[in-house]
């Protein structure tokens, strides 16, 4: 008569250590909501720092303590000083110090950040990067004034342009003395300024500011605002930028009526998206862009190139999220190489080793998958994009999307294969176990592969590094 064998069952510590990472993944989860929530009880402080500049705020903040600015109006009179914004003189990122006087003769562009910004700063950035290279053949500036300068000395400042990709003959970085600064957004440019204190004031939300950046003409005075989270606000930028600067080269060439003054095409507004999905990203471009094209009477570009490089955004984030990649392909390849053992030791018989093997295989993919869903979520969190994009041109994007589709789809099956598997080989079903097996096995490991290879596809590819 044969023995009923004791079906065996998961030991307790593997699941303890289950519920472990998924405690650990809720903390963070919740660590990182809190900071959001927080950033939303400062909404008096904001409106009184919009009444205090004599603004009249219309509709939502922004979850960063930041003002969007959509709808900021002056509430009484002019929009802007007549005469221009007050004369001022800063330290530029160089060093040397940037007074208005070096910025007349020209149109330039201006907006309100600080380099450890956990809000919307990094988008700020980001669209200016992409007026200096949609741009780059119109004479003007950019400048970028810090609104936390005790922090953001010329070597941080310096640091910081790096790398959002600035180019020091077009782009200023200016800092200085904080209450001259303050002065000169609030009473120039009647944009609101604060610095945040008490409970209020946390790890990214120091300041708070007006994420509108302002066209300034080449005599000094405010032209306009335009809101930095808004695209058709940024196309209409470029637009305006290009029209100041055709109008004075006419007043220029007013005398060389020889001279032949056809004006050289130049490239056309885009709407600069910054988070659309990497599959259908140049499609929608294409058709804004055609949209612009349309409105504002350019002739369109023989080329047209990717929007705005998340990976500026990406260095935007802190230390520990822009470590979760490299984690979780190493744990990607920890993965890989205890598969090819646990298949090595059944394949000689040691069903023990085996089981141990792809139990700890097993754990090793469940923990990439709470470090891969807090790394989006948190970078969704502190930048507003929760992907990077790929940035190869050619048969290499061809190449990284047919994998990238392919992992995707088929890591969404390995959980619940790998768990099935598993547990009919604890309870000694050997032949439904081997049926499972010939079947997750293949799957399990090339999704364990191609996670590595995606990694240093987006990381480390020429074009994303």
């Amino acid at each position: 008569m044969n023995e009923t064998q004791p079906t065996r069952r998961i030991p307790r510590i593997f699941i303890v250590a289950l519920w472990l990472l998924v405690a650990i993944s809720a903390f963070a989860t919740w660590n990182l909501k809190t900071q959001r929530d927080l950033a939303l009880e400062q909404r008096e402080l904001e409106q009184t720092a919009a009444q205090k500049s004599g603004l009249v705020k219309e509709e939502g903040l922004t979850g960063s303590g930041d003002i969007t600015n959509d709808t900021l109006k002056i509430a009484k009179g002019p929009i802007w000083p007549e005469e221009g914004i007050e004369d001022f003189s800063l330290t530029e990122r160089s060093g040397r110090t940037i007074t208005k006087k070096d910025l007349l003769g020209k149109p330039w562009v201006a907006c309100f950040v600080f380099t450890r910004c956990a809000g919307p700063c990094p988008r700020v950035s980001l669209q200016f990067y992409q007026l200096q290279k949609d741009l780059k053949d119109l004479d003007f500036k950019l400048v970028t004034f810090t609104v936390d300068p005790k922090n953001d000395t010329p070597e941080v400042l310096t640091q910081y342009a790096e790398s959002v990709g600035a180019d020091p003959k077009k782009w200023l970085f200016l800092t200085g003395d904080q209450s001259k600064i303050y002065h000169l957004i609030e009473k120039s440019f009647l944009m609101p300024v604060q610095e945040n204190t008490g409970a209020a004031r946390q790890p990214g939300f120091e300041v708070i500011h007006t994420t509108n950046v302002m066209l300034v003409d080449k005599n000094g005075r405010v032209l306009g605002k335009y809101n930095a989270g808004n695209d058709e606000e940024m196309a209409a930028l470029r637009k305006a930028v290009k029209k100041e600067i055709k109008k004075d080269e006419k007043k220029s060439n007013t005398n060389k009526p020889e001279e032949d003054t056809k004006p050289k095409p130049v490239t056309p507004p885009q709407a600069g998206m910054i988070s659309l999905s990497p599959l259908f990203s140049h499609h929608i471009s294409r058709m804004l862009s055609s949209a612009l094209i349309a409105q504002t009477d350019i002739e369109p570009p023989v080329e047209e190139k990717e929007l705005l490089p998340e990976a500026a955004a990406v260095k935007q984030a802190p230390a520990w999220v822009l470590q979760l990649p490299a984690v979780n392909a190493t744990l990607n390849g920890l993965a890989t190489i205890l598969l090819m053992v646990g298949y090595w030791f059944i394949r000689n018989g040691e069903k023990e080793k085996h089981k141990k093997t792809m139990l700890t295989a097993f754990g090793t993919s469940i923990l990439f998958l709470v470090f891969y869903l807090l790394y989006h979520f948190a970078l969704q969190s502190y930048t507003g994009n929760a992907s990077r994009k790929f940035e190869g041109e050619g048969a290499i994007r061809t190449v990284y999307y047919i994998i990238l589709i392919t992992h995707v789809v088929l890591a969404a099956a390995v959980p619940i294969l790998a768990w099935v598997t598993i547990r009919r080989g604890l309870k000694k079903q050997w032949e439904a176990h081997r049926r499972i097996a010939k079947i997750t096995f293949p799957i399990w490991l090339y999704v364990s592969i191609t996670g590595v290879v995606i990694y240093f596809m987006l990381y480390h590819f020429n074009g994303n590094a």
